[in-house]
């Protein structure tokens, strides 16, 4: 099938940095008049000539856009039904149900998410109007990693919800293999060594979220929005949505609508592929508009392992737009970010409860380019 768009426009916006960390001007990409759509199924074709191409048409795009529609992915509606049921189901229960598997009582940042867990973001106005079902990678509860105390690794905390368990796993492992054939198709695209991204990600800090949107009769208001403006932390973000909301933060400072389209995920650039390919890729600012509608959606986060150092990776073809940016470690950068999001996560480390080396909790200075219009 041939890539296709719809008509908008998106690119992101550059600024300065702040509160004393520097990040680079990314190269001004051109702001195009669609979002486009392509097909990712040529990624896996067994002609190697088939995957350079494809490989280059996605890296071209995500070059110019940071954001894509993928189609072409290998993931059934009858699954994705599956899932809206399984969420539907869990989010239908009543409260005590639900906060029995609140993430606060977690040891590794897993579980229900209630809307009193309300991020700080200044353009989420009133009281949040969402609630959350987090997970990751579904270690032991024997795992080293876990028993030595990492807040991003162990087991899930699975609901007493039949069916919830195996369709939630089968779908977690569907989008981990659409996100290591992206890293692949980003190593090919920026010509770097085979495994330069995957082997970073044998142990990834990677998240599935279910999240439900709660109806509300507010009205539609650009100052009033279901989630506040940010970027992603990680390497990017697919995402599964049915209903309208997302919106993109364009080079010119105007938030353009980013509608659902049928057979396809939704695919940004997040923090972490911005700083590895030195600002090749930028991470895409976005939020999502309080329509006043129940809606959900399903994020995956594709991440490295906790203790990767992410600076850029030299890439011949593109040197002369590289730039330089501090290293950072990966589940540092994450764990600092999530410090915003989560009062517990908060209170753990007020007292003391949540210690690591560099944890620094501040501003994300990925996000320095929507400062000035949020």
């Amino acid at each position: 099938m041939p890539d296709s768009t719809i008509t908008t426009k998106i690119s992101a916006v550059p600024d300065e940095s702040r509160n004393g960390v520097v990040l680079p001007f990314p190269h001004r990409r051109r702001v195009p008049d669609s979002l486009p759509v392509v097909d990712i199924d040529g990624l896996d074709d067994p002609n190697p000539r088939v995957q350079r191409s494809a490989a280059g048409r996605i890296g071209e795009i995500a070059m110019e856009n940071g954001f894509l529609y993928i189609r072409s992915h290998g993931v059934s509606d009858r699954l994705l039904d599956a899932v809206y049921e399984q969420a539907r189901c869990f989010f239908e229960r009543d409260q005590a149900f639900k906060n029995r598997y609140y993430i606060g009582n977690s040891r590794n940042h897993r579980g229900y998410v209630p809307t009193t867990e309300k991020g700080d973001y200044s353009d989420e106005k009133g009281p949040r109007r969402y609630e959350a079902f987090d997970m990751g990678v579904d270690l032991p509860d024997n795992d080293p990693d876990f028993l030595a105390g990492n807040p991003l690794l162990g087991p899930n905390a699975w609901p007493d919800i039949p069916g919830f368990r195996y369709i939630l796993g089968r779908y977690f492992r569907s989008l981990q293999r659409i996100g290591m054939t992206m890293c692949r198709g980003f190593e090919m695209a920026l010509e770097l060594p085979e495994g330069t991204f995957r082997r970073e990600m044998t142990r990834p800090v990677s998240q599935l979220r279910l999240l439900h949107y709660l109806a509300n009769e507010r009205p539609d208001c650009p100052q009033d929005v279901n989630m506040g403006a940010h970027t992603d932390y990680e390497c990017f973000t697919i995402l599964h949505a049915r209903s309208p909301a997302l919106q993109i933060l364009d080079l010119n400072s105007n938030w353009v609508d980013a509608p659902p389209i049928d057979n396809t995920f939704y695919f940004n650039i997040g923090d972490m592929l911005e700083a590895w390919s030195g600002g090749l890729l930028v991470s895409t600012a976005h939020r999502v508009a309080n329509r006043g509608d129940e809606r959900y959606s399903l994020p995956y986060f594709q991440a490295t392992n906790f203790d990767t150092v992410v600076s850029p990776v030299y890439c011949p073809k593109f040197a002369d737009r590289q730039r330089e940016y501090p290293p950072v470690m990966a589940g540092q950068h994450l764990l600092t970010q999530l410090l915003r999001d989560f009062p517990y996560l908060r209170r753990r480390y007020e007292a003391g409860v949540l210690r690591m080396p560099s944890l620094r909790p501040g501003p994300n200075p990925f996000e320095n380019r929507i400062n000035q219009v949020v």
